[in-house]
């Protein structure tokens, strides 16, 4: 009898220990479960990303902090999240994508004073925007939580209004966030100001310049701008950011992240470059004034192959290409243009000659330019968003360190085109991201109105650039 009292308290003994060697092996990789995706480890660094599509916004709210903070395992250190709830007497204009927005700013505030309260004292920023998780492609009505905790992470949050002098904006950042151990990655979220506002010597690369220039070599930036209140209405450039449950307008909030972690940025797009590289040989401000000598706009017609009675129609389906690397080009929409008559698009007088070409930041003399068409193949959007990661997770193994987490700022005119043009149900969450992270490591994304990442190469002095038409993305490996 007391042999087999021994046995069985032996068998008690190993089942307990195999239980608790499987709970440690279980927090070192990565799980996916009904809404909440987690990777990394209580001991270094843990990632959690939850969903809730609840119509309920407060509840949603709730839902997705508890999930996430909860799944970690271990006491969460900072949040970070995603809403849009849209108005529900909004019917979009689908014949025109670019006004498919108006959001219920009550429900988005119940949503920010939900987060807040659920995560007591962890400190939160937020923004208005679809979210992209492990659950898909959320465009409205949803919530998406990025919870981080880990004996080795440490976190610092900043909201900094967004000031004429951008690069003041980009120091108060810095300065916010420097006293994270180890900081390898800043997250900002702002909105349309920040990079669409015409004012002459305001521009969104010295809030880059101001942010990288006074934090640690090797910081990685990603983030973007959050969507309009109501773009049909022209409502100006002003979004929503979120602070600790505070509504906020004109101001860029961030979170500093540090820890045992490697990040890895990319940038991708859908459209093909000419053959032919172009000079800018006269600027003003953010006007283009001539390619090679020749008048802006008909070097762009010319090499993009426009036919005689073809104009251009809008922002969203002109770009040109920055040349950073060989190969490699970032992408800046044209956002006006001077006609032969002396008129920009608005029919508004103008200080430039006819042909010239304006942007959202000064594309300056000697910039090495490619001229992009395409745009309308939702094959190519989806292929494009497969390589970026691709190559990101590639490089990750190559250094020998594990993906933990997958950040996108992907640009919302690509999420138009791909509910404009698609035959089918083309999706860059279900169709591209997810088959490409292989592991299905945490996934939190967002549509961005505007994008803040790293490019391939430098431009102007800066490794990170605004883009637009962009798939910028970053994937996070534990070292």
């Amino acid at each position: 009898m007391k042999n087999t009292k021994l046995i069985v308290y032996v068998c008690l003994f190993c089942a307990v220990l195999t239980f608790l060697t499987g709970c440690n092996e279980m927090d070192e990789k990565k799980e996916t479960t009904s809404n909440v995706s987690t990777s990394g480890s209580a001991d270094t660094i843990k990632f959690a990303v939850a969903w809730s599509t609840d119509t309920e916004p407060a509840a949603a709210g709730r839902a997705a902090v508890e999930k996430a903070v909860n799944a970690l395992g271990t006491p969460a250190k900072g949040v970070v999240f995603y809403t849009y709830y849209q108005d529900p007497d909004f019917v979009p204009d689908e014949a025109s994508q670019a006004t498919a927005c108006k959001a219920d700013v009550a429900a988005e505030r119940a949503v920010a004073k939900a987060v807040a309260d659920s995560c007591g004292s962890i400190p939160n920023i937020g923004c208005r925007a679809r979210s992209l998780t492990n659950g898909g492609t959320l465009l409205k009505n949803a919530v998406a939580v990025l919870a981080i905790g880990g004996e080795k992470a440490d976190i610092a949050t900043a909201k900094v209004e967004i000031l004429d002098d951008r690069l003041a904006s980009g120091k108060q950042v810095a300065q916010a966030v420097k006293g994270v151990k180890n900081l390898n990655l800043i997250i900002a979220l702002a909105e349309m100001r920040l990079s669409f506002e015409a004012k002459d010597g305001v521009s969104v690369e010295d809030f880059i310049r101001g942010l990288l220039d006074n934090s640690p070599a090797g910081v990685s930036l990603l983030g973007g701008n959050s969507m309009p209140d109501d773009m049909a209405a022209a409502a100006g450039l002003a979004g929503a950011q979120f602070y600790n449950g505070q509504p906020l307008k004109g101001h860029v909030v961030a979170m500093g992240i540090g820890g045992p972690i490697k990040v890895f940025g990319n940038h991708t797009n859908e459209f093909k470059p000419s053959d032919q590289t172009v000079t800018v040989t006269d600027t003003k401000d953010k006007w283009v004034i001539t390619f090679d000598g020749k008048p802006a706009m008909e070097v762009y017609r010319k090499l993009r192959g426009m036919k005689d009675e073809e104009e251009l129609t809008s922002d969203w389906l002109h770009p040109i290409g920055v040349v950073v690397s060989e190969g490699n080009e970032y992408i800046r929409m044209i956002l006006n243009w001077v006609d032969a008559d002396g008129k920009d698009k608005d029919g508004k007088e103008t200080d430039v000659p006819a042909g010239s070409l304006a942007f959202v930041a000064p594309v300056v003399k000697g910039t090495k330019v490619k001229i992009m068409a395409g745009g309308q193949d939702p094959r190519a959007i989806v292929s494009s968003a497969q390589e970026g990661i691709s190559e990101m997770i590639t490089q990750a193994g190559r250094e020998g360190v594990e993906p933990a987490l997958c950040l996108i700022s992907n640009c919302c005119a690509r999420g138009m085109r791909l509910r404009t043009f698609r035959k089918g149900n083309d999706d860059e969450v279900t169709e591209a991201i997810i088959p490409a992270m292989k592991d299905e490591i945490p996934l939190f994304g967002f549509y961005a109105w505007g994008e803040l990442g790293r490019i391939k190469g430098e431009y102007e002095g800066l490794s990170h650039q605004y883009q637009q038409h962009t798939f910028v993305s970053a994937i996070v490996a534990v070292e």
